[in-house]
């Protein structure tokens, strides 16, 4: 992997792991909101963590790739984030440090990076590469818009669902577009 390859792939992960410090200092979540905890029956941060280091292991994974155990390193990383996250949100008001979050952070990561690790080997490889840039960009658009939400004027909070994907549809493409450019100026 090429130097400026790999720091991309770092500059990805630590985004990644800026979002979700983000999202542990506050203490008061929009998942909090009755209508999601109803829906979800209270397990709603147990999905977010689930899916937070999920991802946090599998970009750990891929900024690692090329190196010696890179699976146990991306799994070591996210386990160690997970456990400095929850010591992190014992001084946060509102939130709590929990063992059985960060056991949940660990097992996540873990599953993640096998789960990954195991279809890209596999037919769906083609599919897989082509999707995970837009699933990436999809989580950041999510935990980036939610976080700048309360900021927005009032006009963007009756945005309809479709002016909603539009604008992220059309964001993947620009980075997608950005990323292409970026690989062919590194190349040539």
């Amino acid at each position: 992997m090429h130097a400026a390859q790999r720091c991309a792939h770092l500059l990805v992960l630590v985004g990644w792991m800026a979002l979700i410090t983000y999202w542990s200092s506050q203490g008061n979540l929009p998942i909090d909101q009755p209508v999601i905890n109803d829906n979800l029956h209270g397990f709603q941060h147990r999905i977010a963590h689930l899916l937070a280091f999920g991802l946090l292991g599998v970009l750990a994974r891929w900024s690692f790739d090329g190196f010696p155990r890179a699976t146990v390193w991306a799994v070591v990383l996210a386990s160690a984030f997970g456990a400095s996250d929850e010591w992190h949100q014992q001084f946060t008001p509102g939130r709590r440090a929990a063992l059985d979050d960060w056991a949940l952070d660990t097992a996540s990561a873990t599953v993640a990076v096998y789960v990954f690790a195991r279809l890209y080997f596999t037919r769906w490889q083609a599919l897989m590469r082509a999707l995970a840039p837009l699933a990436v960009s999809a989580a950041f658009v999510i935990g980036v818009g939610l976080a700048i939400r309360p900021a927005l004027p009032p006009s963007v909070h009756s945005a309809t669902l479709r002016t909603v994907a539009n604008h992220a549809i059309q964001l993947v493409r620009d980075t997608r577009n950005a990323a292409r450019q970026f690989r062919s100026t590194i190349a040539g």
